[in-house]
């Protein structure tokens, strides 16, 4: 996780959530949310409102950031919002 840009702190507060998963599933999420330009704050925030991501499969993770990046999802911003529109889920 530090490796990913997490603080040592950010660190300690991911892996604490859901402690019964392993931290490489842990980890296979955080580099997801990561890859969709949030950083590594805004990704923990998420996890940490919504824990039940950390859950899903990496594979079903992977596709759902896939279709959030085909609507236009950018660094957590809607490509769009220039525009004033964003995209609809």
């Amino acid at each position: 996780l530090r490796a990913m840009g997490f603080s040592q702190e950010q660190a300690r507060r991911l892996l604490a959530l859901q402690p019964r998963l392993g931290p490489e599933h842990r980890e296979a999420a955080a580099a997801q949310l990561l890859l969709l330009g949030l950083s590594a704050e805004a990704a923990l925030a998420l996890v940490e409102r919504s824990p039940a991501l950390l859950r899903l499969p990496a594979e079903r993770l992977r596709e759902r950031a896939e279709e959030l990046r085909r609507l236009g999802l950018d660094g957590g911003r809607a490509a769009s919002e220039g525009a004033g529109g964003t995209p609809g889920l």
